[in-house]
């Protein structure tokens, strides 16, 4: 199994402050007999076979990859950026940003193509510790892989990022 990079976490527990100031007042934890069902869905057993070690941790476990360690984090390519679990497109190149930090960096999404839902690092709701310390985690909103999380950076003021795996996605260059 991939070691899990600590320095992701690191990185991205920097921006839990900045974040939170952006992201206005708390939102009510929906109702648990509300149950969402994604459109696309398969065993364990298929995600398996489908996905590689390392996009199988990061896309159904929620792992992190290390940074620099997929190709698409510095692809300049035009074209677009797909789920590698299920192929919805999920962003443009032109969405892309450059940053020198090892994973792939968008400004936003394709409109209804991610969810969000908090990542607690182990933690449990209901725990202030974990709910304090807590990301904003993009998902996949066709097959529910985990893809990345949302951000915010100095490097990129005034708005919120979404810092993806690259392993979750698979890049479709445009054709002429």
């Amino acid at each position: 199994m991939p070691q899990i990079s600590l320095g992701r976490r690191g990185f991205l527990g920097g921006t839990v402050a900045s974040a939170s100031l952006l992201s206005g007042p708390a939102v009510q934890a929906a109702d648990r007999s509300d149950t969402f069902h994604y459109p696309i869905t398969r065993s364990d057993a298929e995600w398996r076979s489908q996905l590689s070690d390392i996009e199988y941790y990061v896309m159904r476990k929620g792992g992190t990859e290390a940074p620099h360690s997929s190709a698409l984090w510095n692809n300049e390519a035009v074209g677009t950026y797909c789920c590698r679990g299920c192929d919805l497109t999920l962003y443009d190149s032109v969405q892309k940003l450059e940053l020198d930090k090892g994973w792939v960096f968008f400004r936003h999404s394709h409109k209804d193509t991610v969810m969000t839902a908090l990542d607690l690092g182990g933690g449990n709701m209901g725990d202030p510790f974990a709910e304090m310390q807590a990301m904003m985690e993009v998902h996949c909103r066709r097959c529910g892989s985990h893809l990345g999380h949302i951000v915010a950076l100095p490097d990129v003021p005034g708005r919120p990022i979404h810092c993806i795996n690259g392993f979750a996605l698979s890049f479709q260059p445009e054709t002429a």
